[in-house]
C-alpha cells in the first residue's frame, strides 16, 4: 500500500474542497508562468534539478522571501521539494 493508499484508507476518499482545488489550480499556472517568463527572460532552464546548490537555493529562498512575491518563494520551494532539502537555516 503506498503513501496515497493509507491516506485514503484512514481518512477516506472525499475530495479536495472545490474552492481549495480552484486556489491549487489558479497558483500552480501563476507559478508555471512566472517560471516560464524567468525561463525566457533569464534563459534558466533546469539549473534547479542540480544536487550541489541546496545552500545557494535556500539562501535565495531567504532573499525572495524579503523581497516579498510569494510566487518567487513557491518556485524556490518547489526546488528544495524536489530535492527533498529542508527550508530551514538550522
Amino acid at each position: 500500500m503506498d503513501a496515497n493508499e493509507k491516506y485514503f484508507a484512514e481518512y477516506g476518499s472525499e475530495p479536495l474542497h472545490a474552492n481549495t482545488q480552484i486556489l491549487v489550480d489558479r497558483f500552480a499556472h501563476a507559478l508555471a508562468l512566472k517560471l516560464l517568463k524567468a525561463q525566457h527572460k533569464h534563459g534558466y532552464k533546469d539549473n534547479w534539478m542540480r544536487p550541489d546548490w541546496e545552500h545557494e537555493c535556500r539562501a535565495e529562498l531567504d532573499r525572495h522571501v524579503a523581497k516579498g512575491d510569494p510566487l518567487d518563494v513557491a518556485a524556490y520551494c518547489a526546488f528544495m521539494f524536489h530535492h527533498g532539502w529542508n527550508t530551514s537555516n538550522k
